[in-house]
């Protein structure tokens, strides 16, 4: 039998379950302190609610609580927060994680959102194990996601929950049986990439066509929105227009085209 904990931010986590045979529950939820009074995370203490189980808060930097009911495994899904080294030893069995992007190619923060702006044709999804390094432990199951050139980075993520699902009960057998990872990744390759800040999400001056629609695409909606300085004004960017018009902004690209940027706001 194994007592579980699930960190989380997403209500998604709970189509995890049904995948753990009886012997195996989840004891505690944890949440990240920063996020607790979000719409997002207020489903998850619902849902946690609704089967019985305590929600922890965890401290961004800080160490797990101390109150946390012991446990001898994790599933980490869609958590936002980095976990101290010091709380690695605390489950024997170790921490699974699911991480939506390639490793090694795509380690670190606001993957989904970057591989988009690179101009990904497809998305990660892997099961890996969490070690002191980012996102550089074993690898239970793995898997992409075709992102077609039109979708939202919120489309891409919708379809990453659906395969992480399904990847979920091939890598739980394989890590808590204790059978030989697919593979250890190379961290010789591939890139860490940071938390994105407000600046990343800047149109430059004459970018290709297809360099603004990811960076547009990337930055939807319920994530801060890609931005355009005209007149020496930032400008919240939604969309690109067919034509002009009163919400519009002109945008010379690369070959000399000119766009229409569709704005939504100032911003301050």
């Amino acid at each position: 039998m194994a007592r579980l904990h699930l960190l989380t931010t997403d209500v998604s986590a709970f189509d995890l379950l049904g995948a753990l045979t009886s012997e195996n529950h989840v004891v505690a939820v944890v949440i990240p302190e920063n996020r607790a009074d979000s719409g997002k995370v207020r489903l998850v203490r619902e849902a946690a609610a609704k089967l019985g189980v305590a929600v922890f808060q965890h401290q961004r930097g800080k160490p797990l609580p101390e109150n946390l009911l012991p446990a001898d495994a994790a599933i980490s899904w869609m958590y936002s927060q980095i976990l101290p080294a010091v709380d690695l030893p605390r489950y024997k069995l170790g921490l699974l994680n699911m991480h939506g992007g390639k490793i090694p190619e795509f380690r670190g923060a606001n993957v989904l959102q970057w591989a988009i702006i690179e101009g990904e044709g497809t998305i990660g999804v892997t099961w890996h194990q969490i070690v002191e390094k980012v996102d550089a432990g074993p690898i239970w199951a793995e898997s992409s996601i075709k992102v077609p050139w039109n979708w939202t980075a919120w489309e891409a993520r919708a379809a990453l929950i659906r395969e992480g699902i399904r990847l979920f009960p091939d890598a739980w057998n394989r890590f808590s049986l204790g059978q030989q990872p697919i593979r250890t990744p190379d961290l010789s390759k591939g890139s860490i990439w940071p938390p994105r800040k407000s600046r990343d999400g800047r149109i430059g001056v004459g970018w290709e066509e297809r360099r603004v629609r990811d960076m547009i695409r990337a930055l939807c909606p319920p994530w801060p929105p890609a931005r355009v300085e005209v007149g020496g004004v930032e400008r919240a960017v939604i969309a690109i227009a067919h034509a002009a018009g009163e919400d519009t902004v002109p945008y010379a690209l690369a070959d000399g085209r000119v766009i229409h940027l569709v704005h939504a706001a100032l911003i301050d």
